[in-house]
């Protein structure tokens, strides 16, 4: 699909001031008035996250009331169960409270639901279970804002709640929980508030212990990403500190996770994470129980580790071919049942797809068709289990607030959502997101490739990519900036490495570079017939076989 370049305007005034005040060149200074970073304070410390700069845990809603509800269950002796989602969010989060409660010396048990057998969120079996074994306490961590019924069940048993959890809430309404820490509270003073569930969790867990856990950020960091928050404010302190930790983890469960990923011996960055590391945790929560991916956090022995590790990617394994066949049925059905000149909002269903798979499968769709996408498997008794994500131009979950008459329930934000759904309600459903999205115009649904400066092949050099190193991590709302650069000329034939990657030299006619597209092939045939190009790309090191030079990461290739 063509993409839309849109290069970023530009005021040289006020990049001309950025960096003066800052004493750093134009180019940096451009690229942080790119992330609306134009004040020299705010810029200042986005070049410089410091863990000195997080804001108080005492300022999130009912942390005081939570704190002191975790003192009395101490003080009481009883028992405590935590019950998280079971994502790498999820797990992290669980994790962060575990080892503090541990240390605390409070008596808690973990509990993670089945994907498959009780869904998302706190449900009924949870409840009994809590009910049937004697617990007074349940904290819901990365989940809970939706679960009023369940909450008050809790309630009527004389089993007091606290929630953490950062999704969105329905109309402003909490649940009868003893205590709520969430950002997003309409009530709520804490200034950032964007963390990730293990975000909250850190933060809670900093409280109790009246510590900074500062070793615990490792698993802070690997949460954030792996869920997709954004990388500015307190979460870019996190990942950026948290990423030293991971360097350097001394977990054997995480050494024996990036032995068997094979990248034990690599510096590692946020993409890691959202690439290999993320998914490995995912996995078992997707297609089995997430339990292995919770020991393996907190594992404290090699040999397990390593039988752990194992067990999680032969599970990502699975998931991946069983992700393919889901695909595979899901673009067969999009062929037949959707027009996409009349329908902005894709939703699929069948019968009995794995619903582990179908926020993967939602996210591809979405990003081949550059519209908004719905993936739903109903079972036997016809209630269906969906996920959805989005782009940029349509909020998912407004979007499901306004036909929640044809849901059985929902939750999620602006990108991302699951939904439960009746057979019978899908076509009205389908219907009444498609005509919510009407709002969405023509230049809506085509791709935009957002490129920072246009540049010249002689600005790529050492100081660019020191620049560059200082925006790190890279992520969600702090991109990898993207440069064009026009009419430049083949200085080799193009060719076509392993895995769909084409490779080929760029030159101006005074500088030359290396250019690499991963997963470009289809591009092949249009370089080599093109007297001339335009290439937008990312800025690289090139280490592979010894070499230690620049080149160019292709983003897209047109015809000067």
């Amino acid at each position: 699909m063509q993409k839309i370049w849109k290069v970023k305007q530009q005021d040289a005034s006020l990049q001309k001031k950025l960096s003066a005040a800052l004493n750093i060149s134009p180019v940096l200074a451009r690229l942080l008035i790119n992330r609306g970073l134009i004040l020299s304070e705010e810029a200042k410390s986005f070049l410089n996250p410091a863990l000195s700069s997080l804001h108080s845990f005492n300022l999130l809603p009912d942390i005081s009331k939570a704190k002191q509800r975790i003192h009395k269950a101490l003080a009481n002796k009883e028992k405590v169960l935590l019950f998280s989602d079971y994502d790498a969010d999820g797990l992290t989060s669980l994790a962060v409270l575990k080892i503090a409660l541990d240390r605390l010396g409070v008596n808690s048990q973990a509990y993670i639901p089945h994907r498959l057998k009780e869904g998302y969120g706190l449900g009924r079996t949870a409840v009994k279970y809590a009910i049937d074994n004697a617990f007074s306490l349940v904290i819901t961590l990365d989940c809970g804002i939706s679960n009023f019924q369940e909450v008050e069940d809790l309630k009527r048993h004389n089993i007091d709640v606290i929630i953490i959890d950062h999704h969105h809430l329905h109309s402003g309404k909490l649940p009868c929980a003893d205590a709520v820490i969430n950002p997003k509270r309409e009530d709520s003073d804490y200034p950032f508030k964007d963390l990730a569930g293990v975000g909250l969790s850190y933060k809670f867990a900093s409280c109790l212990l009246e510590d900074e856990l500062e070793e615990e950020l490792d698993l802070v960091c690997l949460g954030t990403v792996a869920d997709v928050a954004p990388l500015l404010g307190e979460n870019r302190i996190i990942v950026k500190e948290g990423l030293k930790k991971l360097n350097n983890t001394r977990r054997p469960g995480l050494k024996a996770l990036l032995e068997k990923a094979g990248i034990a011996n690599k510096t590692l960055n946020a993409g890691h994470i959202s690439y290999i590391l993320g998914p490995r945790l995912n996995a078992c929560g997707r297609i089995d129980s997430g339990h292995a991916a919770l020991e393996l956090l907190l594992c404290g022995c090699e040999t397990r580790s390593r039988e752990l590790a194992e067990h999680l990617h032969n599970k990502n394994r699975e998931r991946q071919r069983i992700e393919g066949g889901v695909m595979d049925e899901a673009l067969s059905r999009l062929e037949y049942d959707i027009d996409l000149n009349k329908e902005r909002v894709i939703v699929l269903y069948q019968e009995n797809w794995h619903q582990g798979v179908l926020g993967i499968v939602a996210a591809k769709i979405a990003d081949r068709f550059h519209r908004p996408a719905i993936v739903v498997s109903f079972n036997d008794q016809g209630l269906g289990k969906g996920s959805g994500r989005s782009i940029e131009s349509f909020h998912l979950f407004e979007g499901l607030l306004e036909c929640q008459s044809h849901l059985e329930g929902f939750g999620g934000h602006k990108k991302a959502c699951g939904l439960s759904i009746l057979k019978h309600n899908i076509e009205g459903f389908k219907q009444s997101i498609n005509r919510i999205a009407q709002r969405l115009c023509a230049q809506d649904l085509l791709p935009s490739l957002h490129i920072d400066l246009a540049l010249e092949l002689a600005d790529l050099n050492e100081t660019l990519l020191s620049d560059l190193e200082t925006l790190e991590p890279f992520g969600q709302d702090n991109p990898e900036p993207v440069f064009s650069t026009n009419n430049l000329k083949l200085k080799s034939k193009p060719a076509l490495l392993a895995k769909d990657t084409l490779k080929f030299w760029v030159t101006d006619g005074k500088v030359t570079y290396s250019a690499v597209g991963f997963g470009m092939g289809s591009y092949l045939d249009l370089v080599r017939s093109a007297k001339e190009i335009n290439l937008a790309y990312k800025v690289s090191r090139d280490t592979w076989n010894g070499n230690n030079q620049l080149q160019l990461e292709i983003e897209d290739i047109r015809l000067s």
